[in-house]
């Protein structure tokens, strides 16, 4: 007699693919090594890499990663890139904008 073979249902290997991307996604350094790992890329090309613009240190760039974490892309120094950032005071709010601010929502799932 042969025995049935069950399937994992696609809503638990859904979940399952969600839950890896988020851990990969929260896997990225902090505090001391993320300051010397953005002082070692801006000082090796201190400009945007999208507008080349000329960014100041530390407030007039962001580290970001050319492949997002979100979409398997590694924490590590080879995968980050400087983006500008300006602040504009729009009604009384601080609003970022730059090459940081729209590459980021071009990648934001759904649009």
């Amino acid at each position: 007699m042969t025995k049935l073979r069950m399937h994992k249902s696609a809503l638990k290997m859904a979940q399952t693919q969600v839950v890896k991307v988020l851990a990969i996604a929260d896997r990225r350094i902090t505090g001391r090594r993320l300051q010397a790992r953005r002082l070692a890329v801006w000082k090796r090309d201190p400009v945007c890499s999208m507008c080349g613009r000329v960014v100041d240190y530390p407030q007039g760039f962001e580290l970001d990663h050319k492949v997002p974490l979100f979409m398997g892309g590694e924490d590590i120094e080879a995968n980050c890139q400087v983006l500008c950032v300006r602040v504009e005071v729009i009604e009384g709010r601080r609003i970022k904008t730059g090459c940081h601010a729209s590459k980021t929502a071009k990648e934001a799932p759904g649009s």
